[in-house]
């Protein structure tokens, strides 16, 4: 008779392990959605030199092709010292921040990108894990297609 109990702890053992990876492998493929997005939104930061309408209509083209959504996004009116800028939209959920309203004394910006993470476990729900990036220093040269 020990022999059944004993496969059925062993059977318990291994279906919690087998969830606990599952889990793990989940949360890192949404990880690195949310900060594959972060880069990209970045990406057009960097191109267009700064948050203005060139850049957001190539932030609203990249996130369409990525297949980005989010529920629900709580942007904050600063966030890690960085004031907003914009948020999301009807279609995407995303927060851009810049460091300073005015240039520094070099004449630099540097912006800031939330995006939330989603995490669909099956008996807690969702869970939207925020995600924060800076972009490196921008210059401010030009002030055409400025939101």
């Amino acid at each position: 008779m020990s022999g059944p109990v004993g496969h059925t702890f062993i059977y318990n053992i291994i279906i919690l392990f087998i969830i606990i990876v599952f889990a793990f492998i989940s949360g890192t493929l949404s990880y690195y959605k949310a900060f594959k997005v972060n880069n990209r939104i970045i990406k057009a930061l960097e191109k267009y030199e700064g948050y203005n309408l060139y850049s957001k209509d190539e932030i609203e083209r990249t996130l369409g092709n990525l297949g980005y959504s989010t529920e629900d996004a709580n942007c904050k009116q600063t966030y890690n010292g960085m004031i907003l800028v914009d948020y999301f939209n009807e279609n995407y959920c995303y927060c851009v921040y810049i460091d300073n309203k005015k240039p520094t004394k070099n004449g630099y910006y540097i912006y800031g990108v939330l995006t939330y993470m989603n995490l669909d476990l099956p008996i807690i729900n969702v869970i939207n894990l925020p995600v924060f990036t800076k972009s490196n220093r921008m210059f401010k040269f030009t002030s055409k297609g400025s939101l």
